[in-house]
């Protein structure tokens, strides 16, 4: 007789083979195969699961998700539009984070809805600056060809989620993603995160008032050698007026949205963040241009100036 653990590979097995066989059939009925961003393969009787980003890629903020999640006509006017142009909608691990703030679960599973209408038009991206540059530079040097901002232990929490239902036949599900974040030890994960990003900037802040040649570095334009992302660019233009403006307490909210701002605004087409982020990727954009430099810096929308809306239209534009 089988051990147990050998039952549970075999299952594993035949379970892959079956989404490898739903997933061909969703391409086939669709026509699309350039729009699948999550793939299910087989190597050496190993699953394998993998993502890779086709454009136009968008991200979502907090109140951006919780926009699209809870309002169904944006929601679906969104969803249709990601369909239309075969393009992505990310999901980052600071996004779950937030929902730990939340304590209505309905606005979990409807945020589960909105990503789970979008499948398998997914990409969950890696939202830590330093480590998405590490792995820019890694790449750059030869290192192994993904993306640099995917984040691959997310992937595989999500490759690991069954269905709703017992009977689907959908080869991904995001059913009960989200109700991880209703742990009170996620909550408080994201006081960890929010507080270590806080302590670096203050470390950063000391580091310009007391030394002359730091700050010069913080206050003059953005200079560089040619590269494909901008992170360590965006990053730095970022946290300058964090730097800079010594009479600004840093809080973390400040933490979170720089966060939710650096990785996705140097990786995506469309990022929706707060109205002060959306003024201060504005001047970056200003800056890098009179700087000479050239790297992809996404369109940012807030809700200011039905801010919402122009997104969409543009998302809509072909």
């Amino acid at each position: 007789m089988g051990t147990q653990s050998e039952a549970s590979s075999t299952e594993r097995m035949v379970l892959a083979r079956l989404l490898l066989t739903r997933l061909h059939d969703i391409i086939a009925s669709k026509h699309a195969s350039e729009s699948i961003v999550i793939d299910i393969s087989i190597e050496d009787d190993v699953i394998k699961v993998g993502q890779r980003v086709t454009p136009p890629s968008v991200y979502l903020d907090h109140w951006a998700l919780l926009d699209f999640s809870e309002d169904e006509k944006l929601g679906t006017r969104l969803t249709e539009a990601i369909e239309a142009r075969n393009g992505t909608l990310t999901l980052s691990w600071l996004n779950l984070l937030e929902y730990s703030k939340i304590t209505d679960e309905l606005q979990a599973r409807k945020a589960e809805g909105l990503f789970e209408r979008n499948m398998p038009r997914l990409f969950f991206i890696d939202i830590q600056p330093f480590r998405v540059i590490s792995r820019e530079d890694a790449f750059l040097s030869g290192g192994p060809k993904v993306p640099p901002h995917g984040n691959d232990a997310l992937l595989r929490e999500f490759a690991s989620m069954k269905p709703a239902s017992p009977t689907s036949v959908h080869p991904f599900s995001t059913n009960n993603l989200f109700r991880y974040s209703q742990d009170a030890e996620f909550a408080s994960r994201y006081e960890v995160l929010a507080d270590t990003a806080i302590n670096r900037i203050e470390a950063m802040r000391e580091e310009v008032s007391t030394d002359p040649s730091f700050e010069s570095i913080v206050r003059r334009l953005p200079s560089g050698p040619a590269i494909e992302a901008g992170t360590r660019y965006v990053i730095r233009e970022l946290l300058r007026t964090m730097l800079l403006n010594k009479e600004m307490k840093i809080t973390r909210n400040h933490a979170i949205d720089l966060l939710h701002a650096v990785v996705p605004v140097s990786y995506c087409d469309f990022v929706l963040l707060d109205r002060n982020w959306e003024a201060q990727v504005a001047q970056m954009r200003t800056r890098v241009s009179a700087s000479g430099m050239s790297f992809p810096i996404a369109k940012v929308f807030s809700r200011k100036a039905n801010g919402v809306e122009r997104f969409l239209n543009e998302l809509d534009a072909k």
